[in-house]
């Protein structure tokens, strides 16, 4: 039994032995790729949680058996990243950040975009995220959340005149029933996709289509406050079934007159 280098105090390396040591020496691999794939695999093991202090440059640069310069290059990958954050002063150090959703958000939208996701794609995926979302907002939304549902309806029923304006009153509703799903990952996963779904739906809005929109939006809102699960999945999925139809035909006849 031996206590493991921590001359910052971090509270990571206690009394331990040899097997229980969360960082082994980096030596046989690619030093700064061997720590970043650590301190990955020890917060996704759950024994790292936000805000943990990991140390210093220095005394992490000792735990791992590294260099200065190259616990600094791993350091700046993994800020870059958002896995840690920098810390200064009497009380800083290396930290493991806090989550942010909305940064998930926007790294997931910029890959959607650079990878070149295909339309039919982003629409199944629209659907799978939104029917999943309904039936838990019909069984979790709370009174506030049923305010914000008839708020963006009123949004929107004011906007439907405005292609744009309505289009981003329209997400914002849909927006509003995965919130009230209660469920982060299918908020975040509604919010990446909405920054690249956005440009699509507003080519296609009309005041027709805003306002078979606004008369969904209504019935969506009639179900989750009955509290009827599958009526709002039921309802979601046809909705968005007509929708992927109408916005697939209008790009095949956009391709064909090309």
């Amino acid at each position: 039994m031996q206590k493991a280098p921590d001359a910052e105090g971090s509270g990571l390396t206690q009394m331990v032995g040899p097997a229980e040591r969360l960082w082994s020496s980096g030596k046989q691999t690619t030093l700064s790729a061997s720590v970043i794939d650590q301190i990955r695999t020890v917060l996704f093991a759950g024994r790292l949680a936000p805000g943990d202090r990991l140390g210093s440059e220095a005394s992490l640069a000792l735990q791992f058996g590294v260099s200065r310069m190259t616990m600094r290059d791993a350091l700046r990958s993994l800020q870059a990243s958002g896995v840690i954050e920098v810390k200064v002063g009497i009380k800083g150090g290396i930290f493991v950040a806090e989550g942010n959703s909305e940064r998930l958000a926007e790294t997931i939208a910029i890959q959607l975009k650079l990878i070149g996701i295909s339309t039919e794609e982003l629409l199944d995926t629209q659907i799978a995220i939104e029917v999943m979302a309904a039936g838990l907002a019909a069984s979790n939304a709370t009174g506030a959340d049923i305010k914000a549902l008839h708020d963006a309806l009123a949004e929107a029923e004011r906007l439907v005149d405005d292609a744009e304006e309505f289009t981003w009153a329209a997400i914002n509703f849909h927006g509003c029933v995965v919130a009230a799903s209660h469920n982060r990952v299918l908020a975040a996963q509604f919010r990446a996709l909405s920054h690249v779904l956005m440009p699509l739906y507003v080519r296609g809005s009309s005041p027709d289509v805003a306002r078979r929109a606004v008369a969904f939006q209504r019935a969506l809102i009639a179900c989750i406050e009955a509290r009827e699960p599958d009526a709002a999945r039921n309802l979601v999925y046809g909705r968005l079934q007509f929708v992927k139809s109408r916005q697939l035909g209008d790009l095949a006849k956009g391709e064909a007159g090309d």
